[in-house]
C-alpha cells in the first residue's frame, strides 16, 4: 500500500443527527419564540457568511411529541423547527430542530417514545436532523449558529451566542455520506464498460459465498447513465485492507443528459462513493467523520487506479464544476494493488490444482454443468452422464472447491471458474492431465501455484501493475505509481533497484524474466510526472 498525492474529492450528500445537550432545551424554546414572535410562523432573510450569500428560511412543522405538563405551550403537540439555507450553486443545508427529553410521549397514544436521552446522564437537549449537499461535514456545525444569529438579529430578538455553538454530544451521528469527482466522459468505459473495473468486480464477487455484491446498470440515455456497484461489509473489507463499511460506488449523469460538450461540465459523469446506514445496519459516529472520509477517498481513488484512470489532478482526466475543483488533495491516499488479479490468481490456482487429478467421471460432471445450463440436481447429473448417483456424489467431493452443492443444486462457485471450465470443455479433447497443463499455460501460472504471492507483494509495495493487451507482450506496460528516481542521492527509491526487485519477484513465481525485461515501462519521477521507456534499459 503506497500513499500518493492525487486529485481531491468533493463532498456531495450528507445526512445525520447533531445532538446538543449543554444548554438543555433552552435553544429550542428561544427558537420557538423567534419563530412565533419574530417571524409570525415563517421567516426568510439573506445573510452573507465568509463572502458567500445565503438565503435562510425559518419555518416549522407539527411534531409527534406531547408537551410535558409544565411546558408553557398551547396545543397538544410540540413544534419542530426548520432552518433551510441555500448558498452558492447547489450548496444547501437543512436543519430540523427537535426537542428531546426523558419520558417523551406520543401526543395521541401517550405511548413512550424512545430517545437517546433514556440512556444518558443528560435529561434533555436538542436533536438536529441535518441534510444537505456540497458542504464539508464541519460546515454544518459552523454555519448553523451563524444562521441562528442572523435570524435573531433581523428579528431584533437576542439569542445566546453559545446556543448550538458548542461541541456536539457523542451520540451525534452520520447516516449518509457521499463524495465525488467529475470524470471526463472519454474515461467512462474504464469504469463501466464491458471490460471496466466494475464488471471485473462482479465477475469475481457474483457467486462468492457470503458476498452481497450487486451491480445495478442503467444505460437509459447514455453509457453509465446511473451505474451503481453495491458492496456489503464483507465485500468492502476484501476489496481494500482495513476498510470496515459497506458502500456504493456510483457512476452517474444528471437526469437530463447533455448530448454535447460545449464547455458544460454536466456533459461529463460524476463518479462517487456513498456510505449509507442501510448498507451497514447502523449509523456512523460523528466523531468518526475523518475516518469515513478516508475510507470513501481510498475507495474512489483506487477504483480509478484499478481502472487505469490517472488519479493525479489533471484537466485531461477530470473537469471542474460548481463544487468540484480539479486540484491536488492535501492528504495522501493509499493506493492498493488491483485486487481482481489477486482474486483471479487464487481461483485459477484452485482450478488447476483440481483439474490435475480429475477422473473421467469428474470431467463428465463438469461437461454436463457447462453444456446443460450451469445448475443441476445431482440426479440430473447422474442421468446426463450415465453414471450412478453414488459416483456423482464422489465426483462432487473431489470437485469441492470449484463446484458447490447447495440444497441439492450443483453449480460452479463463481462465474470466473465457470468461464474457464467452459473454455476447456469447448477447446480441449486431450487427456485430463493435459487439460490441467493447458489451463496452467493458458493462465500463465504453474500447477504448484504457491509462490504467486511474491509478485503480488511487489505490486502492493510499489503500487505497480501490468496494463495493456495480455496476448501481446509488446503492447503491455509495467506501470509503477510510486515516485522513483534515477539518482542514488534522491530520497525516493532508485528506479533500477525497484526493477531488479520486480525481476526477482517475477522469477520467483516461475515466469520468464525475458518477458518482463521486454515490457514497456511507465513510472513517476521525483516531481510526480509520468516517465516512459522499457524495463531492460532502465535496469542499469
Amino acid at each position: 500500500m503506497v500513499g500518493v498525492t492525487c486529485v481531491a474529492t468533493a463532498p456531495h450528500e450528507l445526512e445525520g443527527n447533531l445532538i446538543y445537550c449543554d444548554h438543555g432545551l433552552s435553544p429550542y424554546w428561544i427558537l420557538t419564540t423567534l419563530l412565533t414572535r419574530g417571524y409570525d410562523g415563517h421567516g426568510k432573510i439573506e445573510v452573507e457568511v465568509d463572502g458567500e450569500v445565503w438565503m435562510v428560511s425559518l419555518t416549522y412543522q407539527m411534531g409527534g411529541v406531547a408537551p410535558r405538563p409544565d411546558d408553557r405551550v398551547d396545543g397538544e403537540r410540540l413544534y419542530e423547527l426548520r432552518i433551510g439555507a441555500h448558498g452558492r450553486g447547489q450548496r444547501k443545508a437543512n436543519f430540523l430542530i427537535q426537542p428531546r427529553f426523558e419520558d417523551m410521549r406520543h401526543y395521541e397514544t401517550n405511548e413512550k417514545i424512545s430517545t437517546p436521552f433514556d440512556h444518558t446522564d443528560e435529561s434533555e437537549g436538542v436533536n438536529i436532523r441535518f441534510s444537505g449537499s456540497n458542504l464539508e461535514p464541519d460546515e454544518y456545525t459552523e454555519l448553523l449558529p451563524q444562521f441562528v444569529q442572523a435570524l435573531a438579529h433581523e428579528a431584533g430578538i437576542g439569542v445566546n451566542k453559545r446556543y448550538l455553538n458548542t461541541q456536539v454530544h457523542e451520540m451525534s451521528n452520520i447516516t449518509t455520506y457521499e463524495r465525488y469527482l467529475r470524470l471526463l466522459q472519454q474515461w467512462s468505459r474504464k469504469l463501466v464498460g464491458q471490460t471496466g473495473i466494475l464488471q471485473r468486480l462482479i465477475l469475481l464477487y457474483a457467486e462468492e459465498i457470503g458476498s452481497e455484491f450487486e451491480l445495478k446498470v442503467n444505460n437509459k440515455d447514455t453509457l453509465g447513465y446511473n451505474t451503481r456497484a453495491v458492496l456489503g461489509k464483507q465485500d468492502a473489507q476484501q476489496l481494500i485492507p482495513g476498510h470496515r463499511y459497506g458502500k456504493q460506488i456510483k457512476h452517474y449523469h444528471p437526469k437530463y443528459v447533455r448530448t454535447n460538450d460545449h464547455g458544460d461540465p454536466l456533459y461529463h459523469p460524476k463518479v462517487g462513493v456513498l456510505l449509507k446506514k442501510s448498507l451497514n445496519g447502523h449509523s456512523f459516529a460523528w466523531s468518526d467523520r475523518k475516518q469515513l472520509r478516508r475510507e470513501i477517498d481510498e475507495t474512489l481513488i483506487n477504483i480509478l487506479y484499478w481502472g487505469d484512470v490517472p488519479v493525479r489532478p489533471n484537466p485531461t482526466t477530470f473537469i471542474s464544476d460548481d463544487h468540484f475543483e480539479v486540484r491536488a488533495s492535501n492528504r495522501n491516499v493509499s493506493l492498493v494493488s488491483d485486487p481482481t488479479p489477486e482474486m483471479e490468481v487464487s481461483q485459477e490456482a484452485l482450478l488447476v490444482t483440481t483439474l490435475r487429478d480429475l477422473t473421467d467421471s469428474d470431467m463428465q460432471v463438469l461437461e454436463s454443468l457447462v453444456t446443460d445450463g450451469g445448475q443441476q440436481h445431482p440426479q440430473e447429473l447422474a442421468s446426463n452422464t450415465g453414471r450412478g448417483i453414488s459416483t456423482i456424489y464422489r465426483a462432487l467431493d473431489r470437485l469441492n472447491g470449484i463446484v458447490r452443492n447447495d440444497t441439492a443444486t450443483v453449480s460452479f462457485i463463481s462465474q470466473k471458474i465457470a468461464q474457464e471450465v467452459s473454455g476447456i470443455v469447448e477447446r480441449t479433447e486431450l487427456q485430463i492431465g493435459n487439460a490441467a497443463n493447458r489451463v496452467a499455460k493458458l493462465l500463465n501460472i504453474e500447477t504448484r501455484g504457491a509462490a504467486s504471492s511474491a509478485w503480488n507483494k511487489f505490486c502492493t509495495k510499489y503500487a505497480a501493475k501490468i496494463v495493456g493487451q495480455v496476448d501481446e507482450v509488446d503492447g503491455q506496460t509495467l506501470r509503477i505509481d510510486t515516485l522513483l528516481s534515477k539518482l542514488r542521492s534522491a530520497p525516493e527509491p532508485l528506479l533500477s533497484d525497484v526493477l531488479h526487485e520486480a525481476l526477482d519477484a517475477w522469477h520467483t513465481v516461475g515466469r520468464d524474466v525475458q518477458d518482463l525485461r521486454m515490457l514497456r515501462l511507465q513510472w513517476r519521477n521525483e516531481s510526480g510526472e509520468w516517465c516512459h521507456g522499457r524495463v531492460n534499459p532502465n535496469l542499469h
